[in-house]
C-alpha cells in the first residue's frame, strides 16, 4: 500500500487485495448477516488493519478525507462488492449509521432516476438525478462513498473545507458569518427536531462543525419546502449563495475510479457533485453511475458534539430496538431502473441524505 497525491490516495497492493478476498470468503462461510461485519468477522492482517485505521485518523485529526483505491472485486457480484466495502470500512471506523427514517438501513445506493419516464413527477432528491448537486453535509461523522460504477462524463465528487469557507467569510463578510451562527429553523422530512440549529457551530475541543444543506430550506422540484415555516430572509439566502460560490471556488474534485472508496469527514467538509451524462440537448441519459454510501463513526476518535447536535450520535448510530439492541438492514444490490414493490422508484425513498 503506497500513498499518492500528497498522501491522500491509499493504493492497495496485490497482497492487500488477496487478504481482503480471503476475509470475504471467511465471512461468507460463517453465513452471517451483513450487519455482523466487523474486524473479527472480516479479519485482516494486523499491519493492513492498522493502515486502514489510519484513514479514520486522517478524517478526524488530519486533512479530513482520504481515498482508498484498488478494492478487489472486478469479477465479483455487486453483493460481494458491497460486503467487501462494508468489511474493509469496519477496519476504518467500526460504527455504521442509519440512512432511513425507520432507522433500519445502513446502505444507500446513489443512482440516477432522471431518465425514467415521469421522473420529474416523482419525489426525487437531487442526489438521485443527473444534475449538479449543491454543496451540503449529510448526517453522520465519516461519509464513505464506494464507486461501483462511474459516469461516462462528469459526476465528480467535489469537497470543500468548512474552515476555509469560515476564514473567507470572517475576512470578507463577517455579517453573513454571524447569520450562520444564529439558530435556523428549517424543514426536514425525517423525524428529528431541527428547529433552532445553527449551521456553523464551535464544538468540543474547538472543532468547527458545519451542518449545511440548501435542500431542506429551498426544496427541489416536487420536494417543496415546508409551507408552515417562514421563508428564509434575504440575508440568509445570500449567505447560502455565498457559501455555494466559495465552495465551488475552492473545491477539490476527487479523482475516481471504479472500486474507489472516498472517506470524508462529514462534520467539517462539504461535498457536492458535478452534473453527468446529459445529451447535447440537455436531456438526462441513462447512466451507469452507481455509488454506495455508508455513514461511519469511530467512537475512539469521534468529536464531542455541541448541545444542538447532542441527539445525532444516538439517532444515527445508537440502538433501534425496544430492548436496547441494534439490527441493520443492508440493500446489497439495486440495479439501475429497479422499482420498489409498490411501484415507486427506488431512489430517494426515506434516506437521510441532505442532497
Amino acid at each position: 500500500m503506497v500513498m499518492k497525491h500528497d498522501q491522500w490516495i491509499v493504493v492497495m497492493s496485490e497482497d492487500d487485495r488477496f487478504q481482503i478476498m480471503k476475509a470475504l470468503k471467511h465471512f461468507k462461510e460463517m453465513e452471517l448477516e451483513p450487519g455482523a461485519l466487523n474486524t473479527e468477522t472480516f479479519p485482516l492482517p494486523a499491519d493492513l488493519s492498522v493502515r486502514l485505521r489510519n484513514i479514520s485518523n486522517d478524517c478526524y485529526k488530519g486533512r479530513g478525507f482520504a481515498i482508498l483505491r484498488g478494492l478487489p472485486g472486478d469479477s465479483s457480484t455487486k453483493e460481494d462488492k458491497i460486503l467487501l466495502c462494508g468489511g474493509v470500512s469496519s477496519h476504518v471506523a467500526p460504527e455504521r449509521g442509519f440512512q432511513d427514517k425507520a432507522r433500519t438501513t445502513v446502505t444507500c445506493h446513489i443512482i440516477s432516476e432522471d431518465s425514467r419516464p415521469g421522473a420529474r413527477e416523482h419525489n426525487l432528491k437531487p442526489a438521485f438525478t443527473n444534475g449538479r448537486l449543491a454543496f451540503h453535509t449529510d448526517l453522520g461523522d465519516i461519509l464513505a462513498l464506494y464507486s461501483i460504477a462511474i459516469a461516462d462524463s462528469g459526476g465528480e465528487t467535489v469537497i470543500a473545507s468548512s474552515s476555509q469557507i469560515y476564514n473567507e467569510l470572517a475576512r470578507t463578510r463577517p455579517d453573513l458569518l454571524e447569520e450562520l451562527k444564529k439558530p435556523w429553523v428549517f424543514y426536514q422530512s425525517q423525524d428529528y427536531d431541527t428547529d433552532g440549529t445553527p449551521l456553523i457551530i464551535n464544538a468540543v475541543d474547538d472543532n468547527l462543525v458545519f451542518q449545511f444543506s440548501r435542500l431542506p430550506i429551498t426544496g427541489f422540484r416536487s420536494n417543496i419546502m415546508n409551507q408552515s415555516i417562514p421563508l428564509p430572509s434575504a440575508g440568509r439566502l445570500e449567505a447560502m449563495n455565498v457559501i455555494e460560490d466559495l465552495a465551488w471556488k475552492n473545491g477539490l474534485p476527487l479523482p475516481c475510479q471504479p472500486g474507489d472508496v472516498a472517506f470524508i469527514n462529514n462534520l467539517c467538509m462539504l461535498h457536492a457533485r458535478t452534473a453527468f451524462d446529459f445529451d447535447e440537448d440537455g436531456n438526462a441519459l441513462l447512466s451507469n453511475r452507481h455509488l454506495v454510501k455508508l455513514m461511519l463513526r469511530d467512537p475512539e476518535l469521534a468529536w464531542g458534539m455541541p448541545q444542538s447536535l447532542k441527539w445525532l450520535p444516538e439517532r444515527i448510530y445508537g440502538p433501534n430496538q425496544i430492548d436496547g439492541t441494534r439490527t441493520e438492514e443492508w440493500q446489497l444490490n439495486v440495479e439501475i431502473g429497479d422499482s420498489l414493490p409498490d411501484g415507486h422508484v427506488w431512489a430517494g425513498t426515506g434516506n437521510y441524505a441532505n442532497g
